[in-house]
């Protein structure tokens, strides 16, 4: 059954969220995969390229399957960067998909820091997708530069973002302007340290940071190659829970 058929089905569809519901709060990140149909190319694409990239990074081990991410807000409101724009959906339209909910860590979001993902979604909300993006990303990793983003052959500017790069600049917006407003540049919070036990001591000795540019849907599917920033939460597969 294709995406269009299922998704007409209400009682299954408020059946998923009631369930999904019971484990998401604002502020969790949703991980996808394969969520798209057959004719849609550009999807395939896209796909192979970020599960490329995730497999040479993290191994074949990891979690490198993922190939979209997005931040929930509230059950209206999802920030989805993907093509042609990013937008922000309700948990009815994605609900019945392969998804993966990951919570932050290190500190329990409150109010206000809901508050401040959501001003930054509204900014992000509307940028065009950056196929271009995607492509400069595995190009990087093929050339080595795995966690920076150093060269740029397709960038199309600020306007445009692929979907994990739009979740993790929400979530340094909010580390920026409320956690750490008096922190020296760079000022990064994620993916800024790697955990020794899961890297070579010559790329940890290399490494500055992930770039915000560079971030791809299993770096926070795999976050204890870093600091663990991220929880697995819940697995969901047709709007039912699967074991983790």
């Amino acid at each position: 059954m294709d995406n269009r058929k299922k998704y007409r089905d209400k009682t299954r569809v408020d059946s998923a969220c009631r369930v999904i519901l019971d484990y998401i709060l604002p502020g969790d990140v949703v991980n996808q995969f394969g969520d798209y149909e057959s004719w849609q190319f550009w999807y395939a694409i896209g796909t192979w390229g970020i599960r490329k990239y995730q497999k040479k990074l993290f191994g074949e081990e990891s979690n490198w399957k993922d190939d979209h991410t997005m931040l929930f807000l509230d059950e209206e409101h999802t920030l989805s960067v993907e093509p042609p724009k990013a937008i922000l959906k309700p948990l009815k339209k994605y609900c019945l998909s392969n998804l993966s909910i990951y919570r932050l860590r290190e500190m329990e979001l409150k109010s206000e820091h809901i508050a401040k993902l959501k001003e930054a979604a509204e900014q992000i909300k509307g940028s065009d997708y950056d196929y271009g993006q995607l492509l400069d990303i595995l190009i990087n990793g093929i050339m080595g530069y795995e966690h920076q983003r150093r060269l740029s052959f397709f960038d199309f500017g600020r306007t445009r973002k692929v979907c994990s790069v739009g979740v993790r600049a929400a979530f340094e917006r909010l580390y920026k302007t409320m956690i750490n407003p008096d922190g020296e540049p760079p000022n990064k919070w994620l993916f800024d340290k790697m955990n020794p036990d899961k890297w070579p001591e010559e790329k940890i000795k290399n490494f500055k940071g992930t770039d915000v540019e560079a971030t791809a849907p299993a770096h926070f599917a795999n976050s204890d190659f870093f600091r663990s920033e991220f929880e697995l939460i819940a697995r969901f597969s047709g709007g039912e829970k699967i074991s983790l």
